[in-house]
This record gives C-alpha cells, sequence and structure tokens, in this order.
C-alpha cells in the first residue's frame, strides 16, 4: 500500500497513543502504526512480522461478526490465537462495500468518545485511499501476470526476451536474479478449473506468497494449475522453504476445496528470467510425476525426480499398454504372479543386477531370486545378461508407474 496510508495510520496512532493497524476485507494487513504504544500482543506481534493472516484469526474476526457490523465494535479477547488485549475493530465501508477494518488496540482503557471521533472521522479518507490502492494494486497484478503468462507460452527466444526486460523495466520484479518455478494443481489430468477452484487457488497463491520479498514473486492461474514465479535469491524461499511453501499452500487448498487432489512441482532454478519457461516446464512435470509415482509425496522437485524426469516428457497420449516391451506386457498381465516376477525384475535392475542386495530388498533367498529371474526370462523372452533387454525392461517398469499400472514395493 502507499505511504499516504501509511501517514494516516501514523498519525491516527499518534493522536490516540494506541496501536493501530489497517487490514484488507481478507485480514491481510495494508498498514501498521510503527511507533509501539504500550504492551502488544502475539497476534499483533505475528501479523506484523509473518505479514500474514494467524493461524485462528479469520474464524475469529468474522465469527464476532465483523463482515456485517453497521459501525465499530469489540470481539472478545482470545488467548488461543494470541488476541490476550482488547481491540476496537471498525469495519471501512465505501458505498456499502467492505473495504477492510481499523484496529485498535485498547487494553484496560477503551476509547474515549472523543477518541472514537477521531477514528471515524479517518474513515471516508482511508477507504478511498484503500479503494484507489486496490485499484492500482489490481491493474499491477494484471499487468505481471500477463507478461508471466507471455514469457511461458511464447515460443519465440526474442519475445521471451523482451517480455523479461518488460517485467524489469516496469518494475514488477527484480532484475538479475535466478528465478525458479512452482506448480500447484488441484485435481489429476488437464481437467479445467472450475469457477471455486480457480477463485480458491488464486486467493491462497496471492495471500501466501504475499509474505515473500517485494518483486520477487508473481502469482498466475492457468486453466488447470496455479503458478508461481519466484526469484531464487529471496531469502524466504531458499533451501527447503519452497517446499514448505508448497506444503502449506496445499495444506489450505485441500481444506477449502472438498474433494481436491492437490499436488505440486518444482522447477530447477535459471539464471535469467527469459528462460523461466524451463523451470515452469520441469514443475509441471514434477507436479505430474507426484500423481503417477508413489513415493514422491504431494510435492516433488524436478531435480529429484530421476528418470521420471525424461520419462514424463512422453505425452500423455502415448502412455499406453503398447508403450511398454511385449514381454513385459505379458508379465504385467500375468496376475499376482506376474506382478511378483516385476517388483523382482525391477529390484533387480534397480540395484543393477546385484542379487545379495536385491534379495535382501525382496527378503527372499538368492536361490529363490535365481528361479525368479530364470522365470522372468521365459515370460518376456528377455536375456537378463543382455544390457539393451535389461534397458528396455528397466524404462518399461518405470513407465508402467507413469501409467498407473505398478505401484512400490
Amino acid at each position: 500500500m502507499t505511504s499516504e496510508l501509511q501517514r494516516l495510520v501514523d498519525g491516527l496512532g499518534r493522536r490516540l497513543q494506541r496501536n493501530v493497524t489497517v487490514d484488507d476485507r481478507r485480514l491481510r494487513q495494508l498498514a501498521f502504526s510503527s511507533h509501539e504504544y504500550g504492551e502488544i500482543d502475539r497476534l499483533r506481534e505475528q501479523s506484523i512480522f509473518r505479514r500474514d493472516v494467524p493461524d485462528g484469526a479469520l474464524e475469529w474476526t468474522f465469527g464476532a461478526g465483523a463482515r456485517s457490523a453497521p459501525g465499530p465494535f469489540r470481539p472478545p479477547v482470545a488467548p488461543e490465537i494470541g488476541a490476550t488485549i482488547q481491540r476496537l475493530c471498525v469495519p471501512i465501508r465505501q458505498e456499502g462495500a467492505l473495504l477492510g477494518f481499523i484496529w485498535v488496540l485498547e487494553g484496560d482503557g477503551p476509547l474515549s468518545e472523543e477518541e472514537l471521533g477521531s477514528v471515524l472521522a479517518t474513515l471516508d479518507t482511508i477507504a478511498i485511499v484503500i479503494q484507489r490502492d486496490q485499484l492500482a494494486q489490481e491493474l499491477y497484478r494484471s499487468r505481471a501476470r500477463e507478461l508471466v503468462r507471455a514469457l511461458v507460452v511464447a515460443d519465440d527466444a526474442r519475445l521471451r526476451e523482451h517480455t523479461a526486460e518488460e517485467l524489469i523495466d516496469a518494475d514488477l520484479f527484480v532484475a538479475a536474479e535466478p528465478v525458479v518455478a512452482m506448480v500447484v494443481t488441484v485435481h489429476a489430468g488437464e481437467q479445467a478449473l472450475t469457477d471455486t477452484e480457480r477463485s480458491t487457488l488464486e486467493g491462497w497463491l496471492e495471500r501466501v506468497s504475499g509474505r515473500l520479498s517485494d518483486r520477487r514473486h508473481i502469482s498466475l492461474v492457468r486453466r488447470d494449475h496455479g503458478l508461481l514465479l519466484l526469484s531464487d535469491k529471496d531469502p524466504l524461499v531458499s533451501g527447503d522453504a519452497k517446499r514448505h511453501l508448497a506444503e502449506e499452500l496445499l495444506d489450505h487448498l485441500d481444506r477449502d476445496l472438498s474433494g481436491a487432489d492437490v499436488a505440486a512441482g518444482i522447477g530447477e532454478p535459471v539464471t535469467e528470467l527469459s528462460a523461466f519457461f524451463q523451470s515452469y516446464g520441469q514443475a509441471r512435470r514434477a507436479a505430474r510425476v507426484t500423481r503417477l509415482v508413489e513415493g514422491f509425496g504431494r510435492v516433488a522437485g524436478f531435480d529429484r525426480l530421476g528418470v521420471y524426469g525424461l520419462l514424463v516428457r512422453i505425452p500423455l497420449d502415448e502412455l499406453t499398454p503398447q508403450a511398454l516391451p511385449p514381454g513385459l506386457r505379458r508379465l504385467l498381465d500375468a496376475g499376482a504372479k506376474g506382478e511378483q516376477l516385476a517388483d523382482t525384475l525391477e529390484a533387480f535392475l534397480d540395484h543393477a543386477g546385484d542379487v545379495q542386495t536385491a534379495a535382501e530388498q525382496l527378503y527372499v533367498h538368492r536361490t529363490t531370486l535365481y528361479y525368479r529371474l530364470q522365470r522372468i526370462e521365459e515370460y518376456t523372452g528377455a536375456h537378463l545378461a543382455n544390457g539393451e533387454d535389461r534397458l528396455a525392461l528397466h524404462l518399461g517398469l518405470k513407465i508402467a508407474r507413469l501409467m498407473g499400472l505398478r505401484h512400490h514395493l
């Protein structure tokens, strides 16, 4: 928000000698008094330092009637969410539309009539500033999203370079930092998002990424997934923080979207903004692998996909049983016995033909393993001493996982 809103909040705080905060209608903090007047509680502390709504605060606020309150009201203290100091909440409206809230920490001394009048006198001005800033922010976000969309769909390298330059020149994204993509999906396949899914996904992408450093993140919702463009130099997403951010997003979506099947993928950093499409493609493939192959959890980084990072490039319409070697198809069609032999074959190949290690993984004697390998050769017609046969079977087993035909041991 603008420095004008900050000046208004600082001025109100000085006049009241109280801690003042202004939030938007979703309780996202827009401004808070820069000077602390007396004791503060954990709720205010967390909302300032985390730049997010602490857990339980939304339910507490709206449960107290914040959306429909015609004027100032006092939600009850709630130690369980850190609200241990009494607050005055004043809804901010413009032509009946709720824009946000003014919060005043009252403590043990309620505002006098004169002090309350001072708060109410600022309402119209604050409402106008918020409305103007929200319009400017929406234009800002729309332009940033339009350019990110162009960045990931453009086929021409010069067009991508021009788009990246425009993002930087328009002060929409920081220059000269490596970037990385995160893709979030809410159901399997390429099914288009419903209006509810799109709205919910967009809201949580904005809210969670809003805690990150300015000009180092842009969110976008596409036809069937959400996307975050992130600076890999932002300390708030370094190391495992990207995975934690993805897990948090998925937790919120899982809770708010009934029947959702959420997953996320993270690409590898690229040094140039114009090359962001590469990280984006990797993130999409990683999200796809999390759904098709067990063992990756809900969030997968492209750097952890191994051979699946290559195999997932196979178009979905090409993933049919005919993509598998004929001998392997016969093995997988042989029921429970075939599945047991497929597990044996995969363990043997995963361990580069080390019979002892494979036998230990399968909890069988080496003699049993040798017998099974002989049966596998009979079923498949392959020779496990032949490198090309081993490679074809190994890749076929991994492709079968992508097709959902096999599960982990």
